[in-house]
C-alpha cells in the first residue's frame, strides 16, 4: 500500500491536534482552551500547507479536517475513562 498525500494530511492533522491537546493539558489549562489551542493549531497548519502549495485542494483540506474530527473524538472517549 503506498501512502498518499490525503494520508499525510489525515495523519499530521491529527498528530498536531493531539500534540497541542496534550501540552495545553499540561499546562493546566481548562478543557476548553485546550480544544480550542489544538484546534487552531491544527487548522492553522492546514490552511498554512495549503497557501504553500499554491493550488488549494478541498480534498486536502477535508483530509485536515478529518483528522482533527478523529483525534478530537479519541481524546474527548480517552478523558472520560
Amino acid at each position: 500500500m503506498t501512502i498518499t498525500d490525503k494520508m499525510l494530511h489525515f495523519s499530521i492533522s491529527f498528530l498536531v491536534f493531539a500534540t497541542a491537546f496534550l501540552y495545553a493539558h499540561l499546562l493546566d489549562l481548562s478543557l476548553f482552551w485546550c480544544y480550542l489551542t489544538a484546534f487552531l493549531g491544527a487548522l492553522a497548519l492546514g490552511i498554512t500547507k495549503e497557501l504553500i502549495d499554491l493550488k488549494w485542494d478541498w480534498k486536502d483540506f477535508l483530509a485536515d479536517g478529518l483528522g482533527i474530527i478523529t483525534s478530537a473524538i479519541i481524546i474527548g472517549i480517552l478523558m472520560l475513562i
